[in-house]
This record gives structure tokens, C-alpha cells and sequence, in this order.
């Protein structure tokens, strides 16, 4: 019962919350649109709460301490965008062009100033749009989130760990944060289910990338996946 009232429950917000605020998609600029998607996730992670599913981000300081850098994160969810995008109004976030076929969602993402990328064909479907991303982020300064798998891995899976993160870091000269997450283990990938517990959200110390891409995406999985192993076993403990 839990799991059809929260499911329920997210998209019906969801559905209300796009057509509602649809009308900052005509104001210039993107500060409307940011505070509407902002607003979302905020309705979600409180949603997730009364649903039982508490939400902790742990290591803040490491982003307080690097406010514009990559953040690299596990990818488990639906909801990992969202729980990012409820802690930092202004954070940028790299999508996949698929996305765009949503509706409202995609003219949402690009009115946000979203970096589209297409990871099937190299680019060849979108070309230029990673270059004006990268520009576009470094004349804002904004944060910027990437999924270095491309898609969703349960708990204790993964996916090919892609080079855009090294790319993107390297194109804006900044550090990259590896970002681990058990939220897999409470609302699981696409699935209709919800399990009550506290899901937690951790920001790993920076790493500079290096002039080797394959060396530096090594360690960046090896990274986000050991800690990520660990806190979906501290979610297994408290049940």
C-alpha cells in the first residue's frame, strides 16, 4: 500500500506541478524555470518523508568547499536528480537528448540551460550542443551533475562508467566530486515499490582529472562503487 500512494502520489505532483507552473517557460532567462524544478524536487523529497523515506546527504563540506565543481554520482534512481537538484537551486545538470522527449520535461530541462548530450551516437545527433554547454557553465559558474553510467544500476550492479565526467571536468578546469547513494534500496530503479529507511546521498573528497581519462575513470568508479556497496549494506542493516 505504501509503495501505491507514494508512486501515485510523486506522479501526481509531478503532473500537477509542470502544468501549474508551466507559464515560467514564457519569462526570459532560466531563474523561472530553476525555481519551478527546484520547487519539484523539494515536493518530492518532502513526498518521500511522509512515505517514510528520509533523506541524508552526507559530506557537504567537500561541495561547500568546491561550490562550482562536477559531481559525478551513482545513478539508482529516478530520484537522484531530484534529491541533487532540492539541495542546490542553481545546479546544472548533463542529459541525456532522450530526455527532451518528455513532455513539458524537456522544454523544461532546456529552458534550465541543461548540457545535452547524446551518448549513442557520439554526438553526431546533437552536434555542438556539448561545446555550448561547457561555455554556457563556465560564464555561469554554476555546479554541474553528470550520471557517469548514462543510465540506471540497481543495487549492487553497474554500468560502464562513461568519460564524459573527465571530458566535462576537463573542459571547465574544474575537480570532480564522486557522489555515492543507496536511494536504490528504497525506491528502486524504475520499479513500483517503496521501502521505508533512510536513504543517504554522500559527496566523496575531490579528485582533479589528469591528462589520462581511462586511469582517472578507474579510480572514480572504483570510488563511487566501494562506498556505495557500503551504504547499501548500512541500509540492509537497519532493516
Amino acid at each position: 500500500m505504501r509503495a501505491h500512494i507514494f508512486n501515485l502520489g510523486f506522479w501526481a505532483i509531478s503532473g500537477l506541478m509542470a502544468i501549474a507552473l508551466s507559464p515560467v517557460l514564457l519569462l526570459p532567462g532560466r531563474g523561472g524555470v530553476a525555481f519551478a524544478i527546484h520547487w519539484h524536487a523539494r515536493a518530492f523529497r518532502a513526498w518521500l518523508g511522509i512515505c517514510g523515506v528520509r533523506v541524508a546527504y552526507r559530506g557537504l563540506h567537500h561541495v561547500r568547499a568546491i561550490p562550482a565543481a562536477v559531481l559525478a554520482s551513482k545513478h539508482q534512481s529516478w530520484g537522484d536528480g531530484l534529491l541533487q537538484v532540492a539541495r542546490d537551486r542553481d545546479l546544472a545538470y548533463v542529459i541525456g537528448d532522450h530526455m527532451l522527449a518528455f513532455p513539458l520535461a524537456g522544454l523544461y530541462l532546456q529552458k534550465a540551460g541543461a548540457v545535452v548530450v547524446d551518448a549513442t551516437s557520439g554526438g553526431r545527433r546533437t552536434p555542438g550542443a556539448f561545446e555550448a554547454g561547457v561555455e554556457r557553465l563556465t560564464r555561469e559558474g554554476r555546479a554541474a551533475l553528470i550520471f557517469p553510467e548514462g543510465g540506471i544500476a540497481g543495487p549492487g550492479s553497474s554500468l560502464r562508467y562513461r568519460k564524459g565526467a573527465h571530458k566535462l571536468a576537463c573542459a571547465l578546469g574544474r575537480d570532480v566530486i564522486p557522489v555515492a547513494t543507496n536511494l536504490g534500496c528504497f525506491w528502486p530503479r524504475k520499479d513500483w515499490t517503496l521501502k521505508p529507511g533512510v536513504a543517504v546521498v554522500e559527496f566523496l573528497a575531490p579528485m582533479t582529472p589528469g591528462p589520462d581519462a581511462r586511469a582517472f575513470m578507474a579510480e572514480l568508479e572504483g570510488r563511487i562503487e566501494t562506498r556505495t556497496r557500503a551504504l547499501e549494506a548500512e541500509a540492509l542493516r537497519a532493516r
